[in-house]
């Protein structure tokens, strides 16, 4: 088992998510929430799986799984 320290943000993936996702949000401008939530629901609809596995591929995770399971 791989335990993770409580708050760590750079070890979450949904945190790397996250970032990924503010970093494309910086100097937009909504006019409404909804416009908001559809440019929100574009991005994440449009996230490839590359996408996702190079934002979330973190060394530190493959690390501590080797070294955890090929012991």
């Amino acid at each position: 088992m791989l335990n993770i320290p409580p708050y760590n943000p750079e070890l979450n993936p949904c945190e790397q998510v996250w970032q990924y996702i503010k970093n494309r949000f910086k100097n937009q401008r909504f006019e409404t929430m909804e416009s908001l939530k559809e440019w929100l629901n574009n991005i994440v609809k449009d996230m490839k799986e590359e996408t996702i596995k190079s934002i979330t591929g973190n060394h530190h995770y493959l690390t501590a799984f080797n070294t955890a399971f090929y012991i």
